[in-house]
């Protein structure tokens, strides 16, 4: 197959990681595409399959999110809707940590759906490359080539926090966990495993040249310019370089307010929305905001849309607050009067079998969750880069910026006492703010939990997570292989020359 041709779109979701595609075609793709502009492979930017489903299984839940701090289970949950052949069981194996969470033998959606995805970020950078002079080396061509490596970085920031364990820089990061393939054709062979240390050192690579990027993007599933300074500031945070992430966190924010004109246009108000009450018959206990529709005071129509104003780069998140109860953990981060995140979407609502009234978290129902970047998200980078850089007072006023957009306006928005905390302590309040505006049901909590054991002793750092179902407990260390996904069977066997073995682990469909 020649380079310069790209593969029709059913030859481009073939699963990619196979040492040879002979085994799965027998005659040559049909229907093949030969581009000889940039707007023709552009167009693969502009579909579903590059920022969907991410870390999501069939049904759209997310079994790496349930090891986290966020979400409990009580006996109806686990009896009534994780029943043994559940067709999301691993969602149960995962919150008990009960290894493999996924059955071996079987496919793994996060690893088919997330280099799907990569695929056509891919065939973009290597189609421009392919094409004429004139063309390829053209401002629009450069653009196009830059978002496509925005798109590949981020989705191969997520996989290397999810497979492996975090980067240290005090250490060596020579774990091998994933390859990074930039092969286009899904008949190319696979790369070695490479280590943590080479993902990063591929990922600055891709970001880099990312920067060419517009500073305009039609829809924010592409990467303009702030999301792709926003994504340095990302990629420094998960490193460890506190200095490059201010950096970069500080220039994406400007570059922000200089192109919307001002953070009104950044991030929603809470303090502007409200539900549109209708007379419905409840039964006791329940709130009745459920059942309302919420709205926008100021007419604003797009929160519930991939462009409304805090998206900044879009993926999908899972369906949210509609399995999962709240945890006490998660529930205790909230100021309970002022906070409208609780007041608006922390609702009571019928549990699983006998388990009652229970608190569900209704915030991605109501408006929409994104797991790639927001404006808040920014900002809340930002101020965590002030604080370990040990600039407080920066660190608070970024703060308080978004506290007046996320708490009750009737007082002060402020964080009491602010200014005589000290740099633990508001750490802690920066990171609790950060845990809030993540998606509820997402990975995004459990990569943080990750990244926080190097900080070892500080309040915001647990090294065990622990779940509860009834009277029974099930606990599992941080940073161990409970918190680093595997490479199912499938894709080790047509992989030997990796040097990994099949998990041959007897696989138990309901664990007790």
């Amino acid at each position: 197959m020649k380079t310069n041709k790209l593969t029709s779109i059913i030859a481009v979701c073939l699963i990619l990681f196979q040492t040879s595609c002979q085994d799965f075609l027998d005659v040559d793709p049909v229907g093949k595409l030969i581009p000889t502009k940039v707007v023709e492979l552009e167009n693969l930017l502009n579909n579903s399959n590059t920022y969907d489903y991410l870390f999501l299984d069939n049904n759209r839940g997310c079994f790496y999110a349930l090891l986290g701090d966020n979400i409990t289970f009580d006996t109806g949950l686990s009896e009534t809707l994780y029943y043994a052949t559940h067709p999301n069981i691993n969602r149960y194996h995962a919150y008990i940590f009960a290894l493999p969470y996924s059955n071996p033998v079987s496919a793994q959606y996060f690893w088919t759906y997330n280099y799907r995805a990569i695929s056509y970020f891919n065939n973009v950078i290597a189609g421009i490359d392919n094409l004429s002079a004139a063309e390829k080396n053209s401002d629009h061509a450069k653009e196009v080539i830059a978002e496509a490596k925005a798109g590949r970085a981020w989705q191969y920031l997520q996989q290397v926090l999810v497979y492996g364990p975090p980067y240290n820089p005090a250490g060596a990061n020579d774990q091998k966990v994933i390859p990074y393939r930039t092969a286009e054709s899904p008949l190319a062979p696979n790369p070695p495993l490479h280590t943590v240390a080479e993902i990063y050192d591929f990922l600055l690579q891709d970001l880099t040249a990312a920067l060419d990027a517009p500073e305009m993007v039609g829809n924010p599933t592409r990467a303009g310019k702030t999301a792709v300074l926003a994504l340095h500031a990302q990629y420094y945070m998960f490193k460890r370089d506190w200095q490059n992430m201010l950096k970069y966190a500080d220039e994406a924010w400007n570059l922000a307010l200089n192109l919307e004109g001002s953070v009104d246009n950044l991030i929603y108000n809470f303090n502007d929305f409200e539900y549109s009450k209708t007379t419905v018959t409840v039964a006791e206990g329940i709130d009745s905001a459920y059942y309302w529709n919420l709205r926008h005071k100021g007419g604003d129509l797009n929160f519930r849309q991939a462009y409304n104003r805090e998206s900044l780069l879009y993926r999908v998140s899972p369906v949210t607050g509609q399995n999962h109860y709240v945890s006490d953990d998660f529930l205790s981060l909230f100021d309970t009067k002022n906070d409208l995140r609780f007041k608006l979407f922390i609702l009571n609502y019928n549990g699983w079998g006998n388990d009652g009234i229970r608190k569900f978290n209704y915030r991605g129902s109501k408006l929409i969750y994104n797991e790639g970047l927001s404006y808040p998200d920014l900002l809340l980078m930002r101020a965590e880069a002030y604080a370990r850089n040990g600039q407080p007072a920066s660190a608070l006023a970024d703060l308080n910026l978004l506290r007046k957009y996320r708490y009750d306006n009737a007082s002060s928005t402020d964080l009491t006492n602010g200014a005589s905390l000290n740099a633990d302590q508001l750490l802690v309040e920066i990171l609790k703010e950060r845990r809030l505006e993540q998606p509820f049901e997402s990975f995004l909590r459990t990569v943080d939990i990750k990244r926080y054991t190097l900080d070892t002793g500080k309040p915001w750092s647990k090294t065990t997570i622990t779940h509860t179902i009834g009277d029974k407990t099930y606990s599992a260390p941080v940073n161990d292989q409970y918190f680093n996904v595997p490479i199912d069977n499938g894709i080790i066997t047509l992989n030997p020359d990796w040097g990994l073995s099949p998990d041959n682990t007897s696989y138990v469909a309901k664990p007790e």
